[in-house]
């Protein structure tokens, strides 16, 4: 019978990291970077935020309540995240490595600690309590991953982020597709019907606005101050490049220090 804890130690494969702000264009840069190493010859695994069984649906359906008071809290979401985080890590990423893949994860531990640090966690809460595991169990996987830090302005990542969510409503809406609408997009959304501030006071459109660049600037600021203070330094790559420049910096930075 299979374990319920895997061995790390001595994995044939490697793995890498891809992180973060949503609109940075870094799950762009995941199939990029897939494509390349397939035309190498190498068996890439990819592993998607919010996908394990079960967890990864409820996730879904729980964002797209309309009605914020239905939905369960941002602690608790938190916790779901993290609990998808380590099926995958068990399930997908620990497999594929034993069978010498390349194995790319789309978000890891820092999008953890960056929302919990929005909701109000501290730094030592997240990575002595949520994240426990990370230098007990699976301290070899993470010590030996290459974290790449797609790094993006506020302005730029609303752009794309305003284009994507317009695409995902059709999509969405469209009788024809069965799409599921990410869960920063119908934030965004949400944001956007919202009626009153925490003061109290009746938003205005501009405020609305506002409201969203300021979080999305807190959110790109927590990241990069996150990977400042890291011992292992990750590969950062500018986001607001062209593809054919960022896929050029993967190309150098990655592909020719892993193969």
């Amino acid at each position: 019978m299979r374990p319920n804890i895997s061995n790390c130690h001595a994995l044939p494969g490697t793995f890498i990291v891809f992180e973060g702000a949503d609109g940075s264009g870094k799950t762009t840069q995941v199939k990029t970077l897939k494509k390349m190493l397939e035309k190498e010859g190498h068996e890439v695994t990819v592993s998607s935020w919010k996908t394990a069984p079960i967890i990864g649906d409820f996730l879904a359906t729980n964002e797209s309540l309309k009605k914020f008071d239905e939905r369960i809290l941002p602690e608790t979401s938190l916790f779901m995240q993290s609990a998808d985080l380590l099926y995958r890590i068990e399930r997908e990423v620990i497999p594929a490595m034993k069978r010498g893949h390349i194995v790319i994860l789309d978000r890891g531990l820092h999008t953890l600690i960056v929302r919990g640090l929005m909701i109000g966690m501290s730094e030592e809460q997240l990575r002595t309590g949520l994240l426990w595991w990370r230098n007990s169990i699976y301290k070899e996987l993470f010590d030996r991953a290459h974290t790449i830090h797609i790094t993006v302005d506020s302005e730029t990542s609303l752009k794309r982020l305003t284009k994507r969510a317009w695409k995902e409503k059709q999509k969405f809406l469209s009788k024809k597709e069965k799409g599921r609408m990410d869960g920063t997009l119908l934030t965004l959304h949400f944001i956007n019907t919202l009626v009153y501030a925490p003061d109290g006071k009746k938003m205005t459109r501009s405020d609305k606005k506002e409201f969203i660049r300021k979080t999305q600037s807190q959110i790109i600021d927590t990241y990069t101050t996150i990977f400042q203070s890291e011992k292992q330094k990750a590969i950062e790559i500018d986001g607001v490049q062209k593809s054919k420049e960022i896929a050029e910096s993967l190309k150098k930075q990655v592909l020719e220090m892993i193969i």
